[in-house]
């Protein structure tokens, strides 16, 4: 009798640690992937600083900075916004979103957590 509810008692106790596990590798996930896309908004907004007409390449550089950490961006992830008129001194910002699949959420409905970063610089040359 004692056996079988220890058995018991056990089950439930491991299905509750491993809910608590899986949900902080979600967190930790997400966390990861949102230090990297802060990284590539720097990049990116350093970039746009010094190269205020090539928005291209500074996407291209936060596409680079986030594929070295095995996150794949399109360009709909970054939003660049530019001063008018460009005036040095003026702050120029990159946003970058993506969406980080989850392990431990997907048994409450959720798939995907929407994660961003911003980075403001500024410009450092109006041409």
């Amino acid at each position: 009798m004692r056996r079988g509810q220890a058995l018991l008692e056990l089950a439930l106790a491991l299905s509750f640690l491993l809910l608590v596990l899986a949900g902080i590798a979600d967190y930790g996930r997400a966390l990861i992937v949102s230090v990297t896309l802060t990284n590539a908004a720097r990049e990116g907004a350093h970039y746009v600083a010094r190269n205020p007409n090539d928005l291209a390449g500074a996407r291209q550089i936060v596409r680079q900075e986030a594929a070295n950490a095995g996150i794949t961006l399109s360009d709909a992830d970054i939003q660049i916004t530019l001063p008018s008129p460009l005036q040095p001194g003026q702050p120029v910002t990159v946003q970058v979103r993506t969406q980080v699949p989850t392990i431990m959420a997907r048994f409450i409905g959720v798939n995907y957590l929407t994660v961003g970063a911003k980075a403001t610089a500024p410009l450092l040359a109006a041409q």
